[in-house]
């Protein structure tokens, strides 16, 4: 299975309600060296993009910072994305914040993602294309 594929496996899943935590998000966490993250609530779009490559057989950043996915993989132009390239886009207000998620689609101006922890959950949620930061990750583009 691709990275992309282990990804819709997980739509649905969401954050363990009030102080409970989802043990499958937890897995995630330490799928990709981070067993000592204590709840679920901590930001996991990271380590849901690490878990579904790490199970796909392939070596994630290992990190929680979206930002850590602008270094990985082959750096692509919108106008060659693919279906499972990795995305990247800013969120708040400094310079290390992000959000990565799997590309699913574009259409005109829009990104559609499919990620971890939108919304508290993985689901497929669209973003403006004008947001995509330089360098993210295609790993269709020769790393597989």
């Amino acid at each position: 299975m691709t990275p992309f594929d282990i990804a819709r496996s997980y739509i649905g899943t969401t954050e363990g309600p009030g102080p409970a935590d989802n043990p499958v998000i937890m897995e995630m966490y330490a799928s990709v060296g981070h067993d000592w993250v204590e709840h679920d609530s901590v930001a996991w779009c990271a380590a849901f993009v690490g878990h579904c490559l790490e199970k796909a057989g392939m070596r994630s950043t290992r990190k929680l910072t979206a930002r850590s996915y602008l270094d990985w993989g082959v750096p692509v132009e919108v106008s060659d994305a693919q279906q499972g390239d990795i995305g990247v886009i800013p969120r708040g207000s400094s310079n290390w914040q992000g959000h990565v998620f799997f590309i699913d689609r574009i259409e005109g101006q829009w990104v559609w993602g499919l990620g971890g922890n939108q919304d508290d959950a993985v689901n497929v949620k669209r973003y403006p294309v004008s947001k995509l930061l330089p360098y993210w990750g295609g790993w269709y583009q020769g790393l597989i």
